[in-house]
C-alpha cells in the first residue's frame, strides 16, 4: 500500500551538498555499504581479538554494550541529524522522504574513512583496548538499520511485530514530527514523540489513511 506524498522537487543545497547528495543515491553505493560496513565489523573483531589479544569476554560485553547503544544513536540522528538543519545529511534524508522507494544511504567511504581513522588513531597507534569492540557492536546496529529500513520500503512481511515497527516508520512518513524510531520504537516512547491520533487533527494530505488504522501500535 502506497501511503507517501511526492513533494515538488527542489534543488538540494549547494553545490557541495548536492554533489554529497549525489554520491549518496544509487545502487552502487548503496549496495555497496552492505559489504564494506560488515568487513570493517569483522576487521574491528579481528584486530581487537588477534592483534590488541583482548579478553574474549570483555570484547564480548563491550560489543553487546555497542550494539544496544545503536538504537539511543538511530534515534538521535533521525530526529537532531536528519530533520534539524542544512546538512548534507537533512538534505538527503529529505531527498528519502520525497522519494521514499529510492535507494539513498549514506556515502560508503565516509563511514569507512571515520572507522578507518578510529582504527589508526585509537587501536594501531595507541591501541586502546575495546574501544573496536564497542564501535563493532554500533556498526553492526547500524547495518541492522539499514536492512530494516530497506525491507520497510521494499517487502511487507507477516510477522506481527514486523508489522508493528513497519506502520510505526510509515506514520513517520506522514507525520515528520514523530515516530523517529526505526528498528525500534522505545526512544519515541521515553522522549515521547511516538504518534498519538488525538494529537493529529490534520489528516495527511495526500488523503489516504494511515497504517497504523490497520495495526494497533500503542
Amino acid at each position: 500500500m502506497a501511503i507517501y506524498r511526492n513533494s515538488e522537487k527542489q534543488p538540494f543545497g549547494d553545490s557541495k551538498e548536492s554533489h554529497l547528495v549525489s554520491l549518496a543515491s544509487g545502487s552502487v553505493n548503496y549496495w555497496f555499504s552492505f559489504v564494506s560496513d560488515p568487513l570493517t565489523i569483522l576487521f574491528f573483531l579481528f584486530w581487537e581479538a588477534i592483534v590488541l589479544r583482548s579478553s574474549i569476554l570483555i570484547l564480548s560485553l563491550t560489543f553487546g554494550a555497542g550494539l544496544l547503544s545503536w538504537s539511543l544513536l538511530e534515534y538521535v540522528f533521525h530526529r537532531w541529524v536528519y530533520h534539524k538543519g542544512q546538512t548534507p545529511a537533512h538534505v538527503g534524508h529529505k531527498k528519502h522522504h520525497e522519494t521514499p522507494e529510492a535507494l539513498i544511504a549514506m556515502p560508503w567511504f565516509m563511514v569507512t574513512a571515520f572507522m578507518a581513522s578510529t582504527w589508526y588513531v585509537l587501536a594501531c597507534r595507541l591501541q586502546f583496548h575495546f574501544i573496536l569492540s564497542f564501535m563493532a557492536g554500533s556498526l553492526t546496529g547500524f547495518v541492522f538499520y539499514g536492512i530494516v529500513h530497506h525491507a520497510h520500503h521494499h517487502f511487507h512481511f507477516k510477522n506481527r511485530w514486523y508489522r508493528k515497527l513497519r506502520a510505526h516508520h510509515f506514520v513517520h512518513h506522514q507525520y515528520t514530527d514523530v515516530n523517529f524510531g526505526v528498528t525500534t520504537r522505545r526512544w519515541d516512547r521515553f522522549f515521547g514523540t511516538i504518534y498519538r491520533k488525538e494529537l493529529k487533527k490534520v489528516a495527511p494530505e495526500n488523503g489516504t489513511h494511515l497504517l497504523i488504522d490497520e495495526c494497533k501500535l500503542t
